[in-house]
């Protein structure tokens, strides 16, 4: 009996001391969690993670890219993700209403760069303090380190082979003034960021505006809503070429058989695509170990998925690509104005 009451009286110690810990562990602040920087940083967060049992995504992500990296990100913690998933804007949109009605559901918030930027500017989001960041592409890491880019939407303009011959494909964007691709040309109907990024490359702002008004004017641009959709009519031959299609579906399409290939006429345009914490996250632990996950071994799920990683240790950029990013805190101060441009210019 006295052996009995002696291990009882340990075990319930050793519980007391588990639950003092666990509750220290638990009272430390998502700031002082985000700034942990020790060699057992990942270990730490594991653990604490799975005190904290699971979290919440909001993300503008296609489903079946989503569930490829929850999945993995549950099968190597444990950890069950719970997504909620809407357009950049809807997620932007829910994530500010709820955080200011002071319902913080959302952890973790992966969207666009500008809506990302927004969130920043909303004082949303939590800066973290990674041993990943150093290996991202420089451009899709903001300096207030509030959210990062663990992907690139690269836009590329690309052309059907059944429809152009290989002496036609043009070489410079001048060749588009030839009469020959008269109601030829497709371009995304919304593509206010890429008029501004690929406009920086010309000489002076008049000149690329100038002309892309004479392309519109000349030969006529078709405007099309989604730049997949874009991509698919472009290998179906409903539009012979296209300027705003997205790299990795091209790439996708040319895979499988299509007849669709890559053109580079000026810059190729990078929009950021990354996620960031929120400061009010109720599983701070677990939200930023899927954004460590995300930038590190899940940049390889992202890879082969035909997405641009960000995390050029991993993945290096394609070589052959010009490639300049969009400035997502330019497009947020300057979106009015581009997106009027783009409909006196190319409409």
């Amino acid at each position: 009996m006295r052996n009995t009451l002696k291990s009882l009286k340990t075990l319930a110690l050793a519980s007391a001391v588990g639950a003092l810990l666990a509750g220290s562990a638990t009272a430390q602040s998502i700031d002082e969690i985000s700034k942990y920087s020790g060699a057992d940083r990942l270990e730490k967060l594991a653990a604490a993670a799975k005190t904290e049992g699971g979290l919440t995504l909001y993300t503008a992500t296609p489903v079946e890219d989503v569930t490829a990296m929850t999945d993995a990100f549950t099968k190597k913690y444990g950890i069950k993700v719970t997504v909620w998933r809407g357009s950049s804007e809807d997620v932007l949109r829910r994530a500010v209403t709820e955080i200011k009605a002071d319902r913080y559901d959302a952890d973790v918030i992966e969207t666009n760069g500008p809506e990302l930027e927004a969130l920043h500017r909303e004082k949303i989001l939590q800066p973290i303090t990674s041993p990943a960041t150093p290996d991202i592409f420089p451009g899709a890491v903001p300096e207030h380190k509030e959210w990062v880019g663990s992907r690139l939407n690269i836009i590329t303009a690309a052309y059907n082979t059944n429809l152009v011959a290989d002496k036609d494909v043009p070489k410079d964007w001048n060749d588009l003034l030839d009469p020959k691709w008269k109601g030829k040309i497709g371009l995304e109907a919304e593509a206010y960021d890429w008029l501004a990024t690929v406009n920086a490359s010309f000489p002076s702002e008049k000149e690329g505006i100038d002309f892309f008004a004479k392309l519109a004017k000349t030969n006529g641009i078709s405007l099309r809503k989604g730049h997949t959709l874009l991509t698919n009519l472009t290998a179906s031959g409903e539009v012979p070429l296209a300027l705003t299609t997205y790299l990795y579906k091209v790439d996708q399409m040319n895979k499988d058989g299509a007849p669709i290939n890559v053109l580079q006429l000026g810059p190729s345009v990078a929009r950021i695509n990354g996620l960031g914490v929120a400061k009010t996250a109720k599983h701070p632990n677990a939200a930023i170990l899927f954004q460590d996950f995300t930038l590190t071994e899940g940049q390889k799920i992202l890879a082969e998925r035909g997405f641009t990683p960000t995390n050029v240790k991993i993945a290096p950029l394609p070589k052959d690509l010009n490639v300049k990013v969009v400035d997502g805190s330019a497009m947020l101060d300057k979106l009015a104005q581009w997106r009027e441009t783009f409909e006196k210019t190319v409409k």
